[in-house]
């Protein structure tokens, strides 16, 4: 699907027009057509005049950070980093890795904290001693950005989750890490979709034996973790920041250290292709391809796989798809200099419905380029997903338009 380069929208900003003007008595007049000539050459004058950004930045009062900015940045190595501070004192700053901006968009990079009024949010999240709501402008994420605040308190905590909370259920978004001296806390955690209000939800893990942590949990669900299609699952019993004696069971990224001398690691990632929005969807499908729909929804249940370092989603999902005699269909797009997923599994865009077609995402991010420009990296989890309503039933909710 075209989402994979954010197909729609992308097309139509390609062939900007102007709607012609109706004149007042006999005839009218029409504007001028701007060609993808003319429209290229006024994106390329507005870039050379754009301030390049260097490795530290302001964020500024409107906290806009232009694409034209963003683009000076592009597809560089550098980490870049953008500081602000919150109305109340909270100093936060926003980490961007350059290579992954490969298609840039503007960014809102303002900030908005409170502590205030989040009881009901300490007790969905098995009674959270601390909690603070960290309000996101709208934006789609030009990368999947750390972001840093800085407290002017301390937290006694050593397990911190970056949340959402939604029906009186607190849903985990991403590990959030924690340095605490004497007066204030540093949290760190990873964003991949911005607009709302988010939480952070912190607690200690040290002092309560395993039996009062298996009993604790049995009186509630703690945090949630929410999977890109929005379907909530109970989170492993590790997840509670109320108290709980949690074991970090989290396993070293990709490699072993008696292999550390091989001349050629294994590189490894997760990948799962499914389809179960379609189930939600049924009397949008074309009849004829009915038998294509697994039961459950799932074509590849999510598999560790090796790849060699260098290659794009897009030769790891061909391989996976040939190894498994998978049926997948790719279509190469000049203008955008990528690959594009038109069909997996004999699913096509447009075949339940209008809205309908294949996206990705890594790591809970969907990328705003194509498949085959994305580079892997050691367990990153990379998932294809059919979306029947232009990705909003699958979690990006920027292109659904949630908000």
């Amino acid at each position: 699907m075209k989402k994979n380069v954010r197909w729609a929208a992308m097309l139509l900003a390609a062939t900007l027009t102007l709607g012609s003007l109706a004149g007042c008595g006999q005839g009218g007049s029409e504007m001028p057509q701007v060609t993808e000539e003319v429209a290229k050459a006024m994106e390329e004058e507005t870039k050379e005049n754009a301030e390049p950004l260097q490795e530290e930045n302001e964020v500024p009062e409107d906290g806009v950070i232009s694409k034209a900015q963003m683009d000076t940045i592009a597809g560089k190595e550098e980490t870049y980093h953008f500081n602000g501070m919150t109305e109340d004192g909270i100093s936060y700053q926003w980490d961007y890795d350059g290579q992954k901006v490969q298609n840039p968009v503007e960014q809102k990079l303002l900030v908005e904290c409170t502590a205030d009024g989040l009881d009901e949010v300490k007790k969905a999240a098995a009674n959270a001693p601390y909690a603070l709501k960290v309000t996101l402008q709208k934006m789609e994420m030009a990368a999947p950005a750390e972001l840093t605040l800085t407290l002017k308190e301390a937290w006694d905590a050593d397990k911190v989750l970056y949340c959402t909370y939604e029906d009186g259920k607190v849903y985990k978004l991403d590990d959030a890490e924690i340095e605490s001296e004497e007066k204030n806390s540093k949290i760190s955690f990873t964003v991949t979709k911005a607009g709302g209000d988010f939480y952070l939800v912190g607690g200690s893990t040290k002092g309560a034996s395993k039996e009062s942590s298996d009993a604790e949990e049995k009186k509630t669900a703690g945090a949630e973790e929410k999977s890109q299609s929005g379907v909530s699952s109970q989170a492993a019993q590790d997840e509670g920041t109320g108290g709980n004696d949690a074991e970090d069971s989290t396993q070293a990224d990709g490699g072993n250290e008696q292999g550390a001398d091989d001349q050629d690691p294994v590189h490894t990632c997760t990948i799962s292709i499914e389809c179960s929005t379609i189930l939600n969807n049924w009397d949008d499908l074309r009849q004829s391809k009915a038998e294509f729909v697994p039961s459950d929804g799932w074509i590849l249940y999510p598999s560790e796989v090796e790849y060699t370092k260098g290659e794009t989603v897009f030769d790891v999902l061909k391989r996976v798809c040939n190894d498994a005699g998978i049926h997948m269909a790719s279509r190469y797009t000049p203008m955008y200099g990528s690959y594009y997923i038109e069909g997996i599994n004999q699913l096509y865009e447009f075949d339940c419905g209008q809205n309908s077609g294949w996206m990705y995402c890594v790591n809970g991010w969907f990328p705003n380029y194509g498949c085959s420009s994305y580079t892997v990296e050691d367990g990153d989890v990379i998932e294809w997903r059919y979306t029947c309503n232009l990705g909003s039933d699958v979690g990006d909710t920027y292109m659904g338009g949630d908000g």
